[in-house]
């Protein structure tokens, strides 16, 4: 289980690094920003920190402090939530959409170069990918309610 687990853990941040490396060199948002803009935008009129944290497996002070820095960008906004004054919801600014539009094209490009011609059924992977974590998600909230 370890070449697993050393292979899985090296891959993803080398794929993290190029595609990174790919929005930096086209001159746009690096893909941390872009993983934070694709958050807010799949939870439209209705994100907060904890949604970021939650759907980026971060802790909620990192995705606080992610969202201070694409606001400060000028890429999200901050409103008071009418359902929980406590909270508050982020938005996407005009400018945060087109960051968004751009950098998700330059990143789905440089991944379909280097995954379309892998010869993996990347299909069959992300399935299993997606059951693991799935199993790593239910296992931490029995965790957490015990």
């Amino acid at each position: 289980m370890q070449p697993f687990f050393d292979v899985l853990v090296r891959y993803e941040t080398e794929l993290w690094a190029m595609v990174d490396a790919r929005l930096s060199t086209a001159g746009t948002v690096s893909l941390a920003t872009l993983e934070a803009l694709r958050v807010v935008d799949r939870h439209t009129g209705r994100c907060r920190v904890h949604e970021v944290s939650a759907d980026l497996s971060i802790t909620v002070g990192a995705a606080s402090k992610l969202v201070d820095r694409i606001e400060l960008a000028g890429l999200v906004r901050r409103e008071p939530n009418p359902q929980d004054r406590r909270s508050a919801l982020v938005l996407l600014t005009p400018a945060g959409a087109e960051a968004l539009a751009f950098a998700d094209e330059v990143a789905c490009r440089a991944l379909g170069e280097h995954l379309n011609s892998s010869g993996v059924d990347v299909a069959a992977l992300t399935k299993g990918l997606t059951v693991l974590r799935e199993r790593l998600t239910v296992a931490r909230r029995q965790e957490a309610a015990a």
